[in-house]
Formats: structure tokens, C-alpha cells, sequence
């Protein structure tokens, strides 16, 4: 009877964690190069261990996994705006080491940096790239040309599937492993790419997971009931 109150409140705790996650897609929907996320749900067995508290058990629906989709491209003519078409990223340098993102939003710092709008300063494969004038110029293979010179190619950094990448809380990313040189990636001058987050699917989501969370409550409900029938029971 016990096994049947942590399989319910296993799947409560499960439907909770999903409900997280597409909460976090719809606030994203309308954030530049925002990628979606799937929660990662462990065996049923992780589940059961994991709701009746068992020390070591790994939490249930622990992290997510990152969708890699493309999003569409929205043109913006701005040409400190970029927007890739295929599984690479822009390599960003912070002040906690080196990161990934597809949001190409960038700007030019008086030192000539190209620079994200948070403050990183944007990677070319040669290192960080500064321009020698305001002029930008970057083709679709990447290369970046300013004041008629040329001055490095994008760091476009490719991953080994979506379980490598790590989401950090300033919504870029971490590679595990290490990154390598994109195949296959189209850099778009003049455009962004929009969050690959469609609101319908995340609302059906959430719909779905609701009724999933109501039945493992009445569930858990039915099961508590006969288990304090059989304890006053046992007792008279």
C-alpha cells in the first residue's frame, strides 16, 4: 500500500517539475536566441526511490534537456545583428570563462570590442575581435571584415548533441567537453534569431500535465484513505 502512495505522489512530483519548465519556456517566448527546454525525467524506479526519500536517490525529473531547433530568423537591418542557421553558436568570453549563446545581438564598445548586449566580449577563432572603425561587415561563412580589412572569422562552436550543453543562469551556455569548429552554419547579417518556443505547444503542455498532477493526487488520495481504513482496523 505504501509502494502505491510513492508511485502518486512520485508522479505529482514529476508533473511539478514539468510545470517548471514550461512555465520558464513561455516567459522565454519572446527572448533572441532563447532555446527551449525538456525536462529530463529519470526511470520510474529513480522516481519511486526518489519520493520515498532514499539518501543518494537523484531528484525527480533532475535538470533538462536543452531543444536545439532552429528558430526562426526575423530580420532587423541592424548590422550588429546576427542570426545563425544551423547548430552553431557564438563563442562569448565572461568574466567566468568562456560561454555559448545563439542570441546575436551585439555592439561595438569605444575600444573597438565587439561585445553581446550583457557585457561579453565576442570570440573570433584568433580571440576576441575588435574592430578598427564602426563599420561591420560579416559574411555567411563568418569571416569579419571592418574599414575594408579583414579581421578574424566568428568562433561558431558546434556541440557533440544537446545533453552537453549546460544552461547557465545568465542564459548562455556551457559545453561540456569542449566545442569545435560549426559545418554547416550560416551567419545572417541584419538578423536575429527568435526564441524556437511555440506558446501553443507549451500551453498544451501544461494542460496535459495538469490532469496528469489531479490523477496522481486522487490517487494518492484513495490510497492514504485505505491505508488509515486498514491502520484503524488493525487497531479495533
Amino acid at each position: 500500500m505504501t509502494r502505491g502512495v510513492r508511485a502518486a505522489a512520485a508522479g505529482m512530483l514529476v508533473q511539478l517539475q514539468k510545470q517548471d519548465v514550461y512555465t520558464n519556456n513561455l516567459a522565454n517566448a519572446n527572448t533572441v536566441g532563447y532555446r527551449r527546454s525538456n525536462v529530463a525525467v529519470g526511470s520510474f524506479q529513480d522516481a519511486l526511490t526518489s519520493a520515498a526519500g532514499a539518501v543518494g536517490s537523484r531528484p525527480v525529473g533532475e535538470g533538462s534537456v536543452v531543444d536545439v531547433t532552429q528558430g526562426a530568423i526575423h530580420e532587423t537591418q541592424s548590422p550588429y545583428d546576427l542570426a545563425l542557421n544551423g547548430p552553431g553558436m557564438f563563442t562569448v568570453l565572461t568574466p567566468d570563462g568562456t560561454r555559448y549563446t545563439r542570441d546575436g545581438r551585439f555592439e561595438v564598445d569605444p575600444q573597438g570590442r565587439l561585445m553581446t548586449l550583457g557585457g561579453n566580449q565576442v570570440m573570433g577563432r584568433e580571440g576576441p575581435i575588435t574592430l578598427p572603425g564602426r563599420e561591420l561587415l560579416v559574411t555567411e561563412a563568418g569571416q569579419v571584415f571592418s574599414e575594408g580589412q579583414f579581421i578574424d572569422h566568428l568562433f561558431l562552436a558546434q556541440f557533440e548533441g544537446s545533453e552537453s550543453l549546460t544552461r547557465t543562469p545568465d542564459g548562455l551556455f556551457d559545453i561540456a567537453g569542449g566545442p569545435r569548429i560549426a559545418e554547416g552554419t550560416v551567419v545572417a547579417q541584419g538578423c536575429v534569431e527568435q526564441a524556437n518556443v511555440t506558446v501553443v505547444r507549451e500551453m498544451a503542455g501544461m494542460m496535459t500535465g495538469f490532469r496528469a498532477f489531479e490523477a496522481s493526487a486522487t490517487a494518492l488520495r484513495m490510497n492514504d484513505e485505505t491505508l488509515g481504513k486498514l491502520i484503524d482496523a488493525a487497531g479495533s
